[in-house]
């Protein structure tokens, strides 16, 4: 196995401690820097040194997740939404991020922020995918999140332990979308 190391990224020594006995995961949350990072500082009204700052730490989990896909070390998707720019409805973001800087499909990063975070969390027994005895944890969704991963961002119903909620509503932040959309 060839560990390229460099100034971001994960070390082999950190890789390393994924391998050993217990149990420890990967779980980037590519959007927590990456808006800063990005966008122009006239837009988040940051200064050079917190951008230069943002784009080193969103280079390096952008590494270190290219690193663990490569390597198959267990990666869970969150978004860190007590971030700027990363609000609590916007998942399909994430997921769309990680398609688009790995070589993962849909179905797969859907895979990893639903059973590989229950894997992770530890109820993988109650919840994360669909089967006999799990609590019903689903959305529904007007169109197929595996042809546009775009589709997560409209939900229709949602189901939460077998209760459903028919109108889930959501209170969209429109300038902040209209910022997230421009450097999508």
């Amino acid at each position: 196995m060839e560990w390229k190391t460099g100034r971001t990224g994960f070390h082999y020594h950190v890789f390393s401690l994924f391998f050993i006995s217990g149990y420890t995961a990967s779980i980037p949350t590519l959007q927590a820097g990456y808006p800063i990072a990005k966008l122009d500082t006239s837009l988040t009204k940051v200064n050079e040194t917190v951008k230069g700052n943002s784009r080193l730490v969103y280079d390096s989990m952008l590494k270190g997740l290219r690193q663990a896909v490569e390597h198959e070390i267990k990666i869970g998707i969150g978004t860190d939404a007590a971030m700027s720019y990363v609000t609590h409805y916007d998942m399909w973001r994430e997921l769309d991020h990680y398609m688009r800087q790995t070589k993962l499909n849909a179905g797969q990063v859907i895979e990893r922020v639903t059973k590989s975070n229950a894997e992770i969390l530890g109820i993988d027994h109650l919840t994360g995918s669909i089967d006999i005895g799990k609590q019903a944890d689903l959305i529904v969704l007007e169109h197929n999140p595996l042809d546009n991963i775009k589709a997560l961002s409209n939900v229709a119903m949602v189901m939460v332990r077998g209760n459903l909620i028919q109108t889930p509503s959501v209170t969209r932040i429109q300038e902040v979308d209209e910022l997230l959309d421009s450097v999508w």
